[in-house]
């Protein structure tokens, strides 16, 4: 029983050990984030109580190289910043200027920042209006209209009947048989008169 204790106690200070590893580990990362918090906050601190007090003998008494410093650093910032506004103004210039167009009126290629055309002297702004409405889309001649089969009508008087009606509804003839004639009218036979006999006065004439 004493070697399995031995192996037990080993085994339990193995993970003892390893816990506090682990344990140890957790405790400096959070070490190192409280370092990091703190340090966001100094310099928001510092850059706060920096521009309250630059302006400050009281405060500047025995730190002006640190006030000149800080103020030399921004200096140079501002500097730089300039630089680049400048070299983002430029490369601007230089692409619209790289971008040509035709004057409408003499066809003659003038820069985009050209204030006049230099073939016909035209303003740039009567240039780009024409050339505006020469780019507006035509509108496309409407397409005609399709042709709408005929109503279906009565073969007998003509009136308009249903695609499935079998009879009309104005004379009641059946639809789809031959129109029948209309009646005429029946006219009076003319009645022969008897011819007349000659009286005897005539024969005798």
């Amino acid at each position: 029983m004493g070697f399995l204790d031995d192996v037990q106690a080993s085994v339990n200070r193995g993970m003892a050990g390893a816990n506090r590893g682990v344990e140890s580990m957790k405790l400096k990362n959070q070490m190192s984030d409280a370092m990091k918090r703190r340090q966001q906050l100094a310099a928001q601190l510092g850059a706060s109580l920096y521009d309250v007090t630059k302006d400050d003998p009281a405060m500047r008494t025995g730190r002006e190289a640190l006030y000149d410093g800080i103020a030399a650093i921004d200096q140079e910032r501002a500097n730089i910043q300039a630089q680049l506004d400048e070299i983002e103004r430029q490369a601007a210039a230089a692409a619209q200027a790289a971008v040509s167009i035709e004057c409408p009126f003499c066809h003659t290629r003038m820069a985009a920042t050209d204030m006049f055309c230099s073939g016909c002297g035209k303003p740039m702004a009567e240039v780009q209006a024409a050339l505006a409405a020469a780019q507006a889309p035509v509108a496309a001649p409407a397409a005609p209209a399709a042709p709408q089969a005929p109503t279906p009508v009565c073969p007998n008087c003509g009136a308009a009947v249903g695609e499935g009606d079998a009879f009309c509804m104005n004379c009641g003839a059946k639809l789809g048989a031959a129109p029948t004639a209309p009646e005429q009218p029946v006219k009076p036979m003319p009645v022969e008169q008897p011819a007349e006999t000659p009286s005897a006065l005539e024969v005798e004439e």
